[in-house]
């Protein structure tokens, strides 16, 4: 677990914000009918244009956000809201990485092209229970508005 990160990548997935290492972060909210994911540039500092920046943190949140598809197993409705960009040559830049990174996944998909407003729609097929419903139970206390992590769970890393 230890050599290949396992722990780390499991508790990341459990959080509905995901640091990324160029600062910025995305926070995933999933609802009953619809997954949301904001991508922000945190406390990225600029070291290029400001463009060039959104570029770079927008790319990076593209391939991350794929990776916790995945790695979460989340199906349904998703709505991205990518940081807006100037130029139309970089929206199809962070678009065509996304479409290049969902290439490794084995569920289906369908995507729209990015909007005006910087929003990508797109469904994925979920093809087992969430990694989340896995890992934790609903919490008895706040009646299922919180999760606690599951028996499973703890054993796994003890």
């Amino acid at each position: 677990f230890e050599h290949f990160v396992i722990e780390k990548a499991m508790e990341k997935a459990l959080t509905n914000r995901v640091w990324l290492k160029s600062g910025g972060y995305i926070i995933i909210e999933q609802t009953e009918a619809l997954l949301t994911i904001d991508v922000n540039t945190g406390k990225y500092v600029w070291k290029w244009s400001f463009e060039d920046t959104i570029l770079k943190i927008n790319l990076e949140a593209a391939r991350e956000i794929a990776y916790q598809l995945r790695l979460r197993n989340i199906g349904g409705l998703v709505v991205i809201d990518f940081i807006d960009m100037a130029y139309p040559q970089n929206i199809v830049r962070v678009y065509d990485e996304f479409v290049n990174e969902l290439k490794k996944d084995r569920a289906k998909c369908t995507l729209l092209p990015i909007s005006d407003l910087g929003l990508l729609q797109m469904t994925r097929k979920r093809t087992r229970e969430t990694l989340s419903k896995y890992l934790s139970e609903t919490c008895s206390y706040c009646s299922g508005k919180g999760y606690l992590k599951s028996k499973r769970y703890l054993l796994w890393n003890y």
